[in-house]
Parts: structure tokens; sequence; C-alpha cells
């Protein structure tokens, strides 16, 4: 097995177990009875293979399994998140949560390296923390013309984001309180992959602009890496740290750029609150961001501005979003049906039994692979 795994990311997880449990190289190398720690340091470094009797050590003194080293699936010590979470989302919850939705970004990307899928160049926003609003307003503009996004940037923006940008979008079941508080969104960082996922039961509209905003996060986080959590709360979106800030202008302006809003709103009824809702439909936004987005333009006053706030959101135009997406249900069948990966092993790593991986293709209208 060990031959057959990366260095890089056994390397990841030893420092990851490492780290996990407070301790320097040093305390480690001591642990383990090595004499020189440089042989640690290439080890984590993924310049040098793990012997068989090290990974037994490893396992014993750091208190791992020994399948935590060799999971194929695991993003453990690699992923970063950051959480668009309700605050009554305890931390526990969250944790455990972060540990599943791991499984299912460390599945992707070996689907995607069994394909030898080869994304286009990383894209850049070129903003920093000390950029203006109205500089990452600007990025967003352009990028809906790079996309080819149109009037209505929300229509295309999930096709757009995984084929131009090369970036996932899962949507998924997230776990919620009784009350219904639950987590909106997330992006998850690799070194080779970005992946964002969002609450697939939120209504239309507040998954365009979560979608929207993690796309901001996911282009910009070498530059400027986000909290691991923050708040969904609407209220907190104008009190949130500078990025998040930022983040909310980049949306904002992906969804309803200038352009779209001229041609779409009629400037004799810009002050009828009723008409900017039925354009707030269209753009599958808000009425709430609308105004937000029409008020910073200046293109409204501020009774207008509280009159739209004030308007009902239309009705949805789409369904609830099937599980995960097309694209990443239809590798995982690939992957079975070929013989490339077992359907209990598939399971296991989806959080699912066998059962439940047939329902999740017959969602895709995907019939059940031959080993099912």
């Amino acid at each position: 097995m060990l031959d057959r795994l990366s260095p890089r990311l056994v390397g990841y997880r030893v420092k990851a177990a490492r780290e996990g449990k407070g301790w320097t190289q040093e305390q480690l190398t001591a642990a383990m009875g090595i004499n020189d720690r440089q042989t640690l340091s290439d080890i984590e470094k993924g310049k040098r293979l793990v012997k068989p009797d090290e990974l037994v050590l490893l396992s014993d003194v750091l208190d791992r399994d020994v399948e935590f080293f060799l999971d194929p699936f695991a993003v453990t010590g690699e992923a970063q998140f950051n959480w668009r979470a309700a605050p009554e989302i305890d931390e526990a919850s969250l944790d455990a949560f972060e540990l599943k939705a791991g499984q299912w970004i460390g599945l992707l990307r070996w689907l995607r390296a069994s394909e030898n899928q080869q994304g286009p160049l990383k894209h850049s926003l070129r903003l920093t923390a000390q950029s203006s609003f109205e500089d990452a307003q600007a990025r967003a503009e352009s990028l809906v013309q790079a996309l080819e996004l149109g009037d209505v940037p929300a229509e295309r923006l999930i096709e757009r984001v995984e084929r131009g940008l090369d970036i996932p979008v899962l949507f998924v079941d997230t776990v919620q309180t009784e009350e219904g508080e639950s987590i909106s969104g997330a992006t998850c960082h690799l070194q080779d992959l970005g992946v964002i996922l969002i609450n697939r039961h939120e209504p239309e509209s507040r998954r365009f602009y979560d979608l929207a905003h993690e796309l901001f996060h996911a282009l910009t986080w070498d530059a400027m890496q986000p909290d691991h959590r923050e708040s969904n709360s609407v209220e907190d979106r104008s009190r949130g740290k500078r990025i998040e800030q930022l983040a909310n202008n980049f949306a904002a302006a992906l969804l309803m750029p200038t352009a779209s809003l001229d041609r779409l709103i009629d400037r004799r009824r810009i002050d009828d609150a009723a008409h900017l809702a039925e354009i707030a439909a269209q753009l599958r936004v808000a009425p709430a961001a609308l105004a937000w987005r029409l008020f910073n333009l200046r293109w409204i006053t501020e009774p207008t501005r509280q009159a739209l706030l004030s308007e009902r959101q239309r009705l949805s135009r789409s369904a609830t979003p099937k599980r995960f997406s097309p694209v990443f249900v239809a590798m995982l069948h690939r992957a079975i049906d070929h013989g490339r990966l077992s359907a209990r092993k598939a399971a296991k790593a989806m959080g699912m039994s066998l059962t439940q991986l047939v329902d999740l293709f017959a969602e895709h209208s995907l019939a059940a692979p031959y080993e099912l």
C-alpha cells in the first residue's frame, strides 16, 4: 500500500498527527528513537517514504490508526476550510462535519487524478486585504465578462466556475440545529485544488450569494486567507472583517453587474420597490441584496432602499439541487464501473451504505454499476 501512496500525502498526515499531539519534531524524533531529526523532516516534506516498521511506530507513538496515514482519500493536514455557519452551530458539530466533507473532497481529488484531469491555470483576482471595495467590485465585473456570464450571471455561474475556473461546486446536506440554523457554505483550499461547498437546502438567492462569496475566497486564498469560521447572518455582513466585506462587495457585483442593472431596470421606475423586487427575482438575488447594491451605487434613495427591504422574496425558479454535482457523481460512477474503485470503498468514503450509494446514482439518473 505504501508504494502506491504519494510520499507527500503521507508526510502531510505525519505532520498533522504530530501537531495534533502538540509535539515538536524533536519530541517525535526522540519518541521514535531516531537520531537524526532530518529524517523526520524529510518524511513530513514528502522527500522520503515511510518504511513499514516506521509506520507502525508512528501509529503507536502518535495514537493514530495506521489507516489514518494510508487512507488515499484523506486530506487531513493539507485541507484548510472557511465555513459560513450560523453562530448556533457548535464547534463539535462543525468539526464532525468538516471531517465528513474532507472525505468527500479527498475522494473527489482522487477521482480527478484517476482520470488525469488537468484544469486551466489558476485564476487570480490580484487583490489584497488593502484593496478597496471598488477594486473588488471591478474584479467581479471583469470576471463576468471573462466567463461570459451574460445579463443574469447566476444562470451560468455554476457551470462556468467549474469549467472555466476548474473549481468544483458541491451541493450538500449540512448539519443544522432544531431551530433550523445551519451551515450555508464553505471553501476548501488544497495546494492543488479549491472546492466550494453549498448547502443545497438554502433558498435559491442565498445559494447563489454564498457561491459568489465563496468564489472570492477560492480565488484570493493565497493573498488573504480567511478565518476558519465566519457568521452567515445577514445582519453580520456589514460588521464582518475587511476580507469578508471585500468578499461581499465582490459577490454583489458578480451577481448584479452594472451592465445588467442598466439593461434590466427601467430607470423611470427606479423608485418603484415592486419593480425592483421583480428585477431581483430575475437576477436570482434577494430584494435585500439588490437594495444594498443599488444604494451603494447611489442609484436609489434611503426611502426606496427601505421599501425594497420590505418586499417579499419572489418564488424560486429552480428546484433543490441534486446532491453533490453531476460531474462528481458521474466520475464516481465511472470509477466503480471500470473497476478502479470498489463500491464498498466508495460507499465508505461517501459516508453511505451501499443502498444509499445506489440511491445517489439514481438521483442523477445513473444505473447502478454492475458491482452493485
